[in-house]
C-alpha cells in the first residue's frame, strides 16, 4: 500500500511538472532561442572588432564597421540581446517550478513583449553602427529605447515576482528564489536610474562614475544573482544532494546585496572625484571577495562526493565551471578595485576581461547549463548530439580563459608602459604594439567561440522544432545513448 501511495503521488508530482512546463514554454524558448541569436551576433563582432584591433584594415567595407561601433555593438548585443532575455527565460521557468505555479494566462504577452525587445535592441544596435553611438558605455542605445525595454523588463519581472508572492507549493529555504527576485528587482532601480541621470543632466565627471556604477551594478545586481541562483538549484537537483549550508547561502547572498550597489566608481581612482567615491567602491570590490568564497565553498561542499556526474551531466557540467568562473570574476574585480592595482589597470585591457569573465565565463556559462537541462522539458525530446554539447563546452571554456588571461596580464603591461615616465614622452605607438599578441590571442579565442556559438544555436533550433532525439534516456557526455542507463536518478 506505501508503495503504490508512493507511485500515486510521484505520477501527480510529475503531472504537476508537465502542466508548469507546458504554461511556460511558448515564452521560455522564444527568449531561448532569440537570445541565441544575439549571442552568434556578439561573437561575431567580438571577433571582428578583436582583429580590427591588430589590422584595421581588415573588412575596411565603410564606417559602420569601424571598431569605434563595433566594439560597443558587440557588448550590448551581448548584454541586452543574449543576457537579459536568456536571464529572464531562466528567472521565468525556475520561479515556475520552484513555487508550483501555473502560468495560467498572458503567454502571447510575454512573446509579443518578448518581439518588441528583439525590434528594440535591433534598432539599439543598428543605431550604434549607423553612428548614433552615444559613448555612454553599455548606455549606447538611442535615448528613445531604453523607456521601451524598460517597460518590458517591468512587465516580466511582474510575472515572476507575482509567482513568488502566491506561490502554489510553501518550502523551506530557497536560495534560488532570493537571487531571481533581487535580480528582478534590482534591474529597473539601476536602468531608471542611470538613463534618468545620464539622459538629463549634465554631470561632466561624475557622470562618467555613474555610468562605472550602472555597469558594476547589472553584472554583481542582475547577472550574478541570475548565475549563482541556477546554480543554487540545478546542482543540488543534478547531484541529488541539498545545499550544503542554509547559513553560508544567506550570507553569501545578503553580503552581494549589501555590496553590490555600492561598487563601480572605483574605476576613477585619482579622478576629478571626491575621494570617498572611489575609496568606497574600492573596498565594496575587494570585500565581495567574501560572498564570492563563501558561495564558491558552498558549491563545492555541495558537490562532494558526486564529482563525477560533472563529467557525465551536460547542466552539472557547464555549472560548475560556470561556477568555477566566478571566484575568478571576484579576483578580477578586486584586482581592478585595490587601490595598489586598480590605478594600474584602469583603462587598459583588463576591464574588458572582467565584463567577459562576468558576462560570458561565469552567467554564461551557468545558463548554457540552465538550457540544456529546461530545453528537453519543454521542447518534449532529448538533444541530439553528444558531440556537439561537448564541442560547445570545450570551445567555449577555452575561449573565454584566453580571453580573461590575455586581457590581465595585457592590462598589466598595458598600465605599465601608459604609467612608466620613461614612455611619457615617447609615442603611444610603443604601448599599442606591446599589446598586440594579447589581442590577437583574444581574435582567435573569438572565433573558437563563434564556432562553438554557432553549432549551439542550430541544436538548438533543432530542439525547439522538436527535432531532436525521441527517447525517454537523458543525453549525457560519458555514455552512447544505446547503453544509458533509464532511472529516475538519470532523468533528473
Amino acid at each position: 500500500m506505501q508503495n503504490e501511495a508512493s507511485t500515486a503521488d510521484q505520477n501527480a508530482d510529475n503531472l504537476r511538472r508537465a502542466a508548469i512546463d507546458r504554461s511556460v514554454k511558448g515564452p521560455v524558448l522564444f527568449l531561448f532561442t532569440n537570445a541565441a541569436f544575439w549571442l552568434m551576433a556578439s561573437t561575431l563582432m567580438g571577433f571582428i572588432a578583436a582583429v580590427k584591433l591588430v589590422s584595421p584594415g581588415f573588412m575596411d567595407w565603410g564606417s559602420w564597421l569601424t571598431y569605434g561601433r563595433l566594439q560597443p555593438a558587440h557588448i550590448d548585443a551581448l548584454v541586452y540581446g543574449w543576457g537579459i532575455q536568456a536571464g529572464l527565460g531562466v528567472a521565468l521557468w525556475l520561479m515556475a517550478r520552484r513555487t508550483a505555479v501555473v502560468l495560467k494566462g498572458g503567454q502571447g504577452t510575454l512573446i509579443t513583449l518578448g518581439v518588441l525587445w528583439n525590434i528594440a535592441v535591433t534598432v539599439g544596435i543598428f543605431g550604434i553602427l549607423g553612428g548614433g553611438n552615444r559613448s555612454i558605455e553599455w548606455l549606447e542605445f538611442p535615448q528613445g529605447v531604453w523607456p521601451v525595454m524598460l517597460g518590458i523588463f517591468v512587465v516580466y519581472a511582474f510575472k515572476i515576482v507575482s509567482m513568488a508572492a502566491k506561490p502554489d507549493r510553501t518550502e523551506g529555504f530557497m536560495v534560488s528564489t532570493w537571487y531571481i527576485l533581487a535580480a528582478c528587482l534590482f534591474f529597473p532601480w539601476i536602468f531608471i536610474t542611470a538613463n534618468s541621470l545620464l539622459n538629463n543632466m549634465e554631470l561632466g565627471a561624475l557622470g562618467a562614475a555613474i555610468n562605472s556604477w550602472y555597469v558594476h551594478g547589472v553584472i554583481l545586481l542582475f547577472f550574478v544573482p541570475i548565475g549563482v541562483g541556477s546554480a543554487y538549484y540545478f546542482i543540488p537537483k543534478i547531484t541529488g544532494q541539498p545545499i550544503h549550508s542554509a547559513q553560508l547561502a544567506q550570507m553569501g547572498f545578503w553580503m552581494l546585496v549589501i555590496l553590490g550597489g555600492w561598487t563601480g566608481m572605483q574605476r576613477y581612482i585619482g579622478g576629478p572625484l571626491p575621494a570617498w567615491m572611489p575609496s568606497i567602491g574600492a573596498m565594496a570590490g575587494v570585500l565581495l571577495l567574501i560572498p564570492v568564497g563563501v558561495v564558491g565553498l558552498n558549491h563545492h561542499l555541495t558537490t562532494l562526493g558526486q564529482h563525477s556526474q560533472v563529467g557525465s551531466s551536460p547542466t552539472l557540467r557547464f555549472t560548475f565551471f560556470g561556477a568555477l568562473f566566478y571566484p575568478v570574476s571576484g579576483l578580477v574585480l578586486a584586482l581592478l578595485s585595490a587601490s595598489w592595482s586598480g590605478m594600474a589597470l584602469q583603462f587598459t585591457h583588463a576591464w574588458y576581461g572582467y565584463q567577459i569573465v562576468a558576462v560570458y565565463g561565469f552567467f554564461s556559462m551557468c545558463v548554457f547549463g540552465a538550457i540544456y537541462y529546461i530545453v528537453p522539458r519543454l521542447a518534449g525530446c532529448e538533444w541530439l548530439s553528444v558531440r556537439l554539447i561537448r564541442n560547445h563546452f570545450w570551445f567555449s571554456v577555452y575561449g573565454i580563459g584566453t580571453i580573461v588571461v590575455t586581457s590581465v596580464v595585457g592590462g598589466i603591461q598595458h598600465g605599465g608602459g601608459l604609467n612608466d615616465v620613461a614612455n611619457w614622452n615617447s609615442s603611444f605607438w610603443g604601448v599599442v604594439m606591446n599589446s598586440r599578441p594579447y589581442i590577437s590571442a583574444r581574435a582567435v579565442a573569438w572565433a573558437l567561440i563563434l564556432w562553438s556559438n554557432f553549432w549551439f544555436l542550430i541544436h538548438l533550433m533543432l530542439m525547439v522544432a522538436g527535432l531532436g532525439r525521441r527517447s525517454s534516456a537523458p543525453t549525457l557526455l560519458s555514455h552512447d545513448h544505446e547503453d544509458l542507463p533509464v532511472t529516475e536518478g538519470a532523468k533528473a
